[in-house]
Formats: C-alpha cells, sequence, structure tokens
C-alpha cells in the first residue's frame, strides 16, 4: 500500500510540472474538448450541437424600418416623401374648405358662436395658427353643436401637429392629431401623419392602422402605398404587400420605396435574382438608401456569397452607423468564416448601437470564447443571460468559467444547463465541473471539499454514462473520477470500454495508465504509457510516467532512455525523474504532495 502510494505522489509530483496540451474528439457530432488541469488534461467538456455551431443573422427580429435602429435609414426616406405629399394634400383640402365658407351666407344675426367661427378661419387662413386653435375653442364653449367650428378646430389642431411635426415627425405632435381626428373621424391628413410618426418610432402595428384609414378617406395619398406595403411585408402579409405595390403602380408611383417594395416581395418569394435587381434600382434613385443596402446583403447570404454579403453590410453601416442589424449580421458572417477578430469588433458596434441586445452579447460572448479571451467571454454571457435563459448559453458560459478557473460558479451555471436539458451532455459536464472544482480543492489542500466534489463528480458522469452509453467524455470523466478517489480497477473498467472506441485516444490512454499504476501493475502500466508516447512522442506526462513505471518494475535503463528523451523536452521535470529513478527524493516532499490530494482507496 505504502509504496502505491508513494509511486502515486510521483506522478503528482510531474502534475505540478506541466499541463498536457489540448486534444480533441469527435463524439457523435458533439466538440469534446480535453481540460488543462493538474493530472496530465484527464477530463473533457462537451459542446451542445458544436464549439464552432454557425450563429444566425439578424433579420427575422429587427424592424428594418426602425428610426431609431436605422438611423437615417428607410422609415425616414419615406417620412421625408410622404411628408410633402401630406402638406400639398392638407393645403388643399383647406383651400377647399375656405371656398366652402365664402359660399356660406354670414348673416349679421349670426350668433357669437358663429361670429368666433369666422374670426378663428380668418386667423387660419392668415398663419396665425395658435389663435385659430383659441377662438375656434371659444366659438366650441358658447355653442358645441358648431359643426363648424368642430372642422374648423380639427383642421387648425392638423395644422399646428404639422408644424410640430416637422421634418422628423416628432410625437409630440401626437397631441394635436390625436384631438383633431377626435373631432373629425374624416381627417384623412391626421391619420397620415400620425402613420408617418409611428412608423419613424417603428411601432408597426399603429403605422400601419392610420396609413391604412387616410387612404381609404383620400386615396390620393399615393406616396403612402409603398410604406404600407414594407410594413405589411415586415408583418408577413405579401399578399397584401402585393396589393399596395399595385396601387403605387397604378398611380404611377416610381420613387426609391417603391422598388425597395418591389425587392422585398421578391426577396420573401426566394426570387433573388430579382430582389438583387429591384434592391439595385433602388439604389439607383437614392444612394444612401441603407435598407435597400442591408438586404442586398441578405440577399447574399442567402446565395451562400458571404464576401459579397460583407461587403453590402459595409456599404450600409458606412451610409447608416447607427444601422444595427447590419452590425449584427456582419458580425454573424465573420463569425461563421472563422474570421474572430472581425466578429468581435462588429458585434461591438451592434451593442454599441443597442446595448440590451441579448444576442449581440450572447454571440460576442462566443466569439471571445473562440479567441480564448475568456473573462470577457464571462462578463458577455452575464449580460445576455439578463434575456436569453437557454441549456446553450448556460454550457458555455460554465465552460469559460471553468477556463478561468472559477469552478463555483461553473457549476451552478453548469448544473442550470442540465436542471434546463438533462441529458448525457450536460450532465457529463456537470461531471467535468466538480472533477475539477475537486481538483482546485486538493491544490487548496481542502481535503474534505476535493472528496466532496469528486463524489459529485463521480455520481454526474456515472448518470451521463447511463443516459448515453456511447458518449466518451462521460466515461473519461468518471474514469479520471474514479482515479482520484482511488478506486483504480474501477478507472480501468471504465477508460477500457471507451478505449475500445477510440484506442489512440491520449487522454484516456494516460489515465488507463495511472489506473494500472495505482494498481500495481507495473506491466500493464508501462505496457500503456508506451502506447501513449507512441502516440505523442512529446507529451511530457506520457514520457515521465512511462519513465517512473520502468524504474519502479527495477528496468533502470529503459528509465534513464526515457529520461533522456524528456530532457530534451522538459529539463525541469527530466530532473525529477531523475531523483525518482536515483531514489533520491526526499519524504517531505513527499508528504507535501499528498497533503494536496485525498489519499488514494484501493479496491481490496
Amino acid at each position: 500500500m505504502r509504496c502505491v502510494r508513494f509511486a502515486l505522489s510521483l506522478l503528482w509530483v510531474a502534475s505540478l510540472f506541466f499541463s498536457m496540451l489540448p486534444f480533441t474528439v469527435s463524439v457523435s457530432a458533439q466538440d469534446l474538448v480535453a481540460n488543462e488541469e493538474i493530472g496530465g488534461g484527464s477530463s473533457a467538456f462537451v459542446f451542445r450541437g458544436s464549439r464552432k455551431k454557425p450563429q444566425a443573422r439578424a433579420a427575422a427580429g429587427y424592424s428594418m424600418f426602425s428610426e431609431a435602429i436605422g438611423g437615417g435609414g428607410p422609415a425616414r426616406a419615406r417620412s421625408t416623401r410622404s411628408n410633402a405629399q401630406i402638406a400639398a394634400l392638407a393645403k388643399k383640402k383647406s383651400d377647399a374648405a375656405r371656398v366652402a365658407r365664402n359660399r356660406a351666407v354670414i348673416a349679421a344675426k349670426y350668433k357669437l358662436s358663429k361670429t368666433l367661427t369666422v374670426k378663428a378661419e380668418g386667423f387660419l387662413d392668415g398663419n396665425q395658427t395658435e389663435l385659430a386653435i383659441t377662438t375656434f375653442r371659444d366659438a366650441l364653449v358658447k355653442y358645441p353643436k358648431n359643426a363648424r367650428a368642430v372642422e374648423g378646430l380639427s383642421n387648425a389642431l392638423t395644422v399646428k401637429g404639422i408644424e410640430a411635426a416637422g421634418t422628423t415627425n416628432n410625437e409630440i405632435a401626437l397631441t394635436f392629431f390625436n384631438e383633431a381626428i377626435k373631432l373629425d373621424k374624416q381627417n384623412d391628413v391626421a391619420y397620415a401623419k400620425i402613420g408617418a410618426i409611428y412608423d419613424a418610432k417603428g411601432d408597426k402595428e399603429k403605422a400601419t392602422a392610420n396609413y391604412e384609414k387616410a387612404v381609404a378617406i383620400n386615396p390620393e395619398y399615393t406616396t403612402l402605398f409603398a410604406p404600407l406595403g414594407l410594413l405589411y411585408v415586415e408583418a408577413g402579409e405579401i399578399a397584401k404587400a402585393e396589393g399596395a405595390l399595385q396601387k403605387a403602380d397604378g398611380a404611377g408611383t416610381d420613387d426609391a420605396d417603391t422598388r425597395f417594395l418591389r425587392g422585398l416581395i421578391f426577396f420573401k418569394n426566394n426570387q433573388n435574382d430579382a430582389a438583387l435587381a429591384a434592391f439595385e434600382q433602388a439604389l439607383a434613385l437614392d444612394g444612401s438608401y441603407a435598407g435597400a443596402m442591408y438586404y442586398k446583403g441578405q440577399t447574399f447570404d442567402r446565395l451562400n456569397k458571404q464576401d459579397q454579403a460583407i461587403a453590402s453590410y459595409k456599404q450600409t453601416l458606412a451610409v447608416a452607423p447607427r444601422f444595427s442589424p447590419a452590425a449584427f449580421d456582419l458580425g454573424v458572417d465573420y463569425y461563421n468564416a472563422g474570421d474572430y477578430n472581425n466578429a468581435a469588433t462588429a458585434y461591438q458596434t451592434a451593442i454599441e448601437i443597442e446595448p440590451n441586445n441579448a444576442q449581440a452579447h450572447a454571440n460576442l460572448a462566443s466569439t471571445y470564447r473562440q479567441l480564448e479571451r475568456f473573462a470577457d467571454a464571462n462578463a458577455e454571457y452575464k449580460l445576455a443571460a439578463n434575456e436569453i435563459k437557454t441549456a446553450d448559453l448556460f454550457s458555455e458560459w460554465g465552460y469559460c468559467l471553468g477556463k478561468t478557473n472559477e469552478w463555483d460558479k461553473s457549476v451552478v451555471r453548469l448544473k442550470t444547463a442540465s436542471e434546463m436539458s438533462p441529458n448525457a451532455i450536460d450532465n457529463s459536464n456537470v461531471g467535468w465541473a466538480y472533477y475539477n472544482a475537486g481538483n482546485s480543492q486538493a491544490v487548496a489542500k481542502n481535503d474534505t471539499a476535493a472528496k466532496e466534489n469528486y463524489d459529485l463528480a463521480k455520481s454526474y458522469s456515472q448518470k451521463a454514462v447511463e443516459q448515453d452509453p456511447q458518449l466518451d467524455a462521460a466515461y473519461l470523466n468518471l474514469g479520471s473520477t474514479h482515479n482520484r478517489l482511488g478506486e483504480f480497477q474501477l478507472a480501468v473498467d471504465v477508460l477500457k470500454i471507451v478505449l475500445g472506441r477510440n484506442s489512440n485516444w491520449l487522454i484516456a490512454t494516460n489515465q488507463l495508465g495511472v489506473g494500472y499504476r495505482g494498481m500495481n501493475d507495473l506491466v500493464n502500466a508501462v505496457a500503456t504509457f508506451k502506447q501513449a508516447v507512441n502516440l505523442d512522442g512529446n507529451n511530457t506526462f506520457s514520457l515521465f510516467s512511462l519513465g517512473e513505471s520502468y524504474s519502479a518494475s527495477g528496468n533502470k535503463k529503459e528509465a534513464k532512455k526515457i529520461n533522456d528523451r524528456l530532457k530534451k523536452i522538459d529539463p525541469k521535470l527530466a530532473a525529477v525523474l531523475d531523483n525518482v529513478i536515483a531514489g533520491k527524493v526526499i519524504d517531505a516532499a513527499k508528504q507535501k504532495i499528498e497533503q494536496k490530494i485525498p489519499r488514494p482507496r484501493l479496491p481490496f
């Protein structure tokens, strides 16, 4: 027993000098990644799906018309074109009202209300809107049923609303327009302007409803057909969008909006070449039309022309720097192409524009993970988790927390993933985290906590093996945990199963050798570590373990040959093996190492 413990302590001495390079093996289409911790890389984490799983583009989750996102994109362009027609039609309506008033006979005995109405109409004709509103209100106080004053006040409020809205469709104008339509349900100008304001705000439902009311009352609003059609597209009502486009064509309207609408309809119907042509036609009329540029990128992505898609997204951001979807999708294309540095820059831009974009934070976290910027990844996962609560996110986060040696936090996140999706992969990963938490506690000389963590690692790994007998990572984690607990025969039994499927898996081979060495089966220990050295002649753990096993079996000659190879790779570790071969390891050093791990318990 004492001999076995002494030999094992030597292995632990070696493990303090190095960590094994990561080794990846494919398991059921999952990504399996070796951990780099004390003990020669003896556990494995499995990514759900793939650690390079392609990211999804943003189009379905964004308003392509929102001015807040687009920063002067399609909504602003539409409002500018429709504002001009709305103003013209408002003037036409005002002129018609003036003609009607002139036809009326203004009698000298009109009641005060009608007198005030006439006075207010004069103020309105003279562009004294505030006085007109005040006087119309006075007229209605005197006689609330004065229909002429009601219509006049509605028109005056509409004029005031147009002034307040300005060219940017300021929502402060809604107060005036809403009162105007309460007074006159047929006030088409007010409905059109309310629609334009909500369109600019990105409130699609209200914009659509008010545009529809405006064109129903007054079909002369031909410039509203394209904005209305674009809103129909965004709502997924393609048939209605096609109807709006037909009305625009019937009215002879040919502007950037109608061409963009035509491109979107083609895009939604998977007529990609026609869509590209229509977007180009829209850009021919308006070279800064961000929406057309962006959807060119979307179309190129659909055609698997990612280089051209990237160029289109860059052009979009050049003319509309705050067009967040373009920055997001630029990040997606870079990420999927493996260009993680540019992907990170693109996602950072998207987050600068939309700080609360949880998916952008999640994608940036995955990008940092690929760049091995694990602390940065953890910060982004934390922000993303405010809204995104999926097993995939918590699993990736748990992995990155492990890479920053925050094993307690890693356990919590991976257990969350397991609770959300209690399958073999997630349970295996919880075992991975507990195993490494145990290692951390062992190094800190907290033997009780280490033992508790190893026991939990064994429990979760065993559960994973039972759930999926083909999941190699679970077998490795279970076998490594058995070794840590001194259950060497159990470790050998488990590791032989996984190596029966993957005979060239270096990590499992090393762990099998540790199991044989723990049982003092030197013949099999030597044979197993020789196999590991054959798999990777520069693996220091394998070389040290083979040399130590030769020495323990009395074959000093072969032990020295192995150590000569080790000296060329890791002279410090070779010096330790020299002492082992010469029998010069002092008891104090041995005891210090033994204090860092739970005492092995042999199964006999």
